[in-house]
């Protein structure tokens, strides 16, 4: 038998890294003696992750279209657990487990593994599990698993970090004698760098499709030290928007504009309603299809949670 891990579709670093870091935890755990473990992605990485598994000299997991996934394998799912954000190859008789730190969305007919807490990153959660089995995980893992949990944490600075968090990223980094805001910082870079990216490329450069209450929902994050210069690119973003709301099947859709630096968010918007919405979670004023949501930097606590509820309120 062979068990893909996957994480979700517009895989950003944590999603890729955990892939790799869980499909070595099963191999060492043993877990599943005798089975083949395919950590594999859903999608094109992006820069930052690409500078991470550069950096600690990781094999990017490859793409799950290069896979015949038959329909005796298993599939575990990674820093994600809603359909929505599952890639079409992505059967739910055949997931057998999820190891996630987002809200649980799920519902499958056979008793399925769930390991999710509420923590800022999913490497976080599968470092956890190292420790519990009494295993070391690589130089290569560890790295990785750090490299995803100041991603995910804003460099320990959003309001999804825990004490956890903070204490395993201070661990490694000691171990390894890395200077986290030397590292912070070119991830930072990486994950800023839109050099010759097209408007829709901006519009879906890390997005999730939300299903709140029946409505699908849009939210794409840009991570930003230069907001000013994405900003500028507002009207034609939101043209775009209404384009990739389309082809997500999405009814309504937002790009927030975070600046990591001054830990400050905008929203964009591109309808009334949507505006409504905007101005009710985050009792702000839209001008222009723009709106300023203040110090709102998790996707996943801050953003999120906030139009899920002013949805079904």
């Amino acid at each position: 038998m062979k068990i893909y891990i996957t994480g979700h579709t517009n895989p950003d670093l944590d999603t890729v890294a955990s892939a790799y870091e869980y499909a070595e935890f099963l191999k060492k755990s043993k877990r599943y003696e005798g089975a083949e473990i395919i950590p594999v992605r859903s999608g094109e990485i992006n820069k930052e992750t690409l500078i991470a598994f550069e950096k600690f000299g990781a094999k990017v997991p490859e793409s799950i279209e290069e896979f015949d996934i038959e329909a005796s394998d298993a599939i575990i799912l990674v820093d994600h657990n809603e359909e929505s954000q599952r890639h079409p190859k992505v059967k739910g008789e055949q997931v057998i487990e999820i190891v996630d730190h987002h809200k649980i969305n799920v519902n499958f007919n056979s008793p399925v593994r769930i390991d999710v807490k509420p923590v800022g990153c999913t490497g976080t959660i599968i470092h956890e599990l190292f420790n519990m089995y009494g295993i070391k995980p690589s130089k290569e893992t560890a790295g990785l698993m750090l490299c995803g949990i100041l991603s995910d944490t804003v460099g320990l600075k959003s309001g999804t970090t825990t004490g956890m968090d903070s204490s395993i990223a201070h661990d490694i980094a000691k171990e390894q004698n890395i200077e986290l805001e030397k590292l912070t910082f070119e991830l930072f870079k990486a994950k800023s760098d839109i050099t010759g990216m097209s408007p829709t490329q901006l519009a879906k450069k890390d997005f999730k499709v939300f299903d709140f209450g029946g409505t699908k929902v849009f939210i794409n994050q840009i991570e930003t030290v230069e907001p000013e210069k994405v900003i500028e690119m507002k009207d034609v973003l939101i043209k775009v928007m209404d384009e990739v709301k389309a082809e997500e099947n999405a009814s309504q859709g937002y790009i927030f504009i975070t600046d990591i630096l001054k830990v400050n968010s905008q929203a964009l918007y591109s309808n009334e309603v949507e505006k409504a919405v905007i101005e009710k979670a985050f009792t702000t004023q839209g001008i222009n299809g723009i709106a300023d949501i203040g110090p709102k930097m998790s996707r996943k606590k801050d953003i999120a949670p906030a139009i899920e509820k002013a949805l079904q309120s």
